[in-house]
């Protein structure tokens, strides 16, 4: 009787587009029933914070502070000292960091994600599983950034990562797109269940460059549209180097009751539902989503600052739609001002339905301006959405 009524409860879920996950029960992340994770805090002290239970940076002597009081302690690793190595070399960092002795340490990266499956994602993707193959006690945690996930990373971080912390610094709802586009390719890729939308917070001063969520209404408004659109992740993150000590604590007590938010879009303007409708209905149609920010050079793979020759830009195209796009023109061009001019073109034979995959665009001349570029996009019978920040 009872699987018959989880098999109904199952079908109804499904009847109403909420994935069927939710109804299930969730697997423990890093053996926490929720992630709720405070980086990067800058003065602050993270102790003070009730609802975390995943922390890093975290210092060898509070990790034993963090493990009584339920809280997961993670050791930071930057990216640069990473891939600027040879891959070898990658993996014996994150093996021999000082673990302060522990039998189960988690260490976090910051950050993957360079170039939408091109050279430094396909190194960052091999140090990831050779390192987890060497040292099965080594829980790996990822920051993943510049949007989508490319499929070479996901397949990677289902296999061999704990836990994605998927960065969507934005200040309004006309930017949710991002929050929106990375849950859709995390879930696409089956690995929402272990991934957490970590929001920005900033200070909201004229001196802080980073204009992220500064006032209390837009970090509940953000904290209930990852509700909405992301119900079976299991949590939420935050990296707030300059937050306000009134805003932080506000965020943590949102965090205490997170789970209790709706995730109907209770709370939220009609802007957040359209946009979560959008990407939740059925399109009969190939509808192909993109951004101009969707656009990085094949980065090399031994220093992702130095570009694959001859250069190419990677477009990241995401088809929404339940029919398969054919021969898709994707060009970048100058801002008028800048004279107009196309500097990268490339076609995309297939785009599959309901999935993502990079475009490889030749880059012929000079890009006179960066990521404020034209995106154009062509493709027959299909419908086209180019988001902005």
């Amino acid at each position: 009787m009872r699987k018959f009524l989880v098999v109904k409860i199952v079908i109804f879920c499904l009847a109403l587009n909420v994935p069927a996950a939710v109804v299930q029960e969730k697997n423990k992340v890093l053996g926490q029933e929720k992630i709720i994770a405070f980086t990067f805090i800058g003065k602050h002290d993270p102790k003070e914070l009730k609802s975390l239970t995943f922390h890093t940076p975290a210092r060898i002597g509070d990790r034993k502070y963090w493990r009584n009081r339920g809280v997961v302690p993670a050791a930071h690793q930057t990216w640069f000292d990473l891939l600027k190595s040879p891959v070898d070399r990658a993996v014996d960092i994150l093996m021999n960091r000082d673990y302060g002795g522990e039998t189960n340490p988690v260490i976090c990266i910051d950050e993957f994600g360079f170039d939408f499956g091109g050279k430094t994602d396909q190194k960052s993707a091999k140090i990831l599983r050779i390192t987890k193959q060497k040292k099965p006690n080594l829980d790996l945690a990822v920051w993943q950034m510049r949007g989508p996930i490319s499929q070479v990373l996901a397949e990677a971080y289902k296999d061999v990562v704990s836990l994605v912390l998927l960065e969507a610094y934005i200040s309004s709802k006309s930017d949710y797109w991002w929050i929106a586009t990375q849950v859709y390719v995390a879930r696409m890729h089956k690995i929402l269940e272990k991934s957490v939308v970590a929001l920005g917070l900033s200070s909201g001063k004229p001196e802080d460059k980073n204009k992220w969520a500064d006032t209390k209404e837009e970090v509940e408004q953000q904290m209930r549209f990852v509700r909405l659109v992301a119900p079976e992740s299991p949590g939420v993150g935050f990296f707030a180097p300059n937050a306000t000590p009134g805003l932080l604590q506000f965020a943590d007590q949102l965090c205490e009751r997170f789970f209790d938010f709706p995730t109907d879009g209770t709370g939220l303007p009609e802007e957040a539902l359209r946009l979560h409708q959008f990407f939740s209905k059925q399109h009969k149609n190939a509808t192909i989503v993109s951004s101009p920010i969707w656009a990085e050079p094949n980065r090399g793979a031994n220093d992702p600052n130095i570009l694959v020759q001859p250069r190419t830009l990677r477009v990241y195209l995401l088809n929404i739609g339940d029919k398969a796009a054919k021969n898709v023109k994707v060009r970048l061009r100058n801002p008028a001002e800048q004279g107009g001019g196309v500097f990268a073109d490339g076609e995309l034979s297939f785009l599959p339905e309901k999935f993502g995959v990079p475009v490889v665009l030749a880059w012929t001349g000079e890009a006179k301006v960066w990521k404020t570029w034209i995106l154009e996009i062509e493709a027959e019978g299909c419908e086209i959405h180019i988001f902005h920040f």
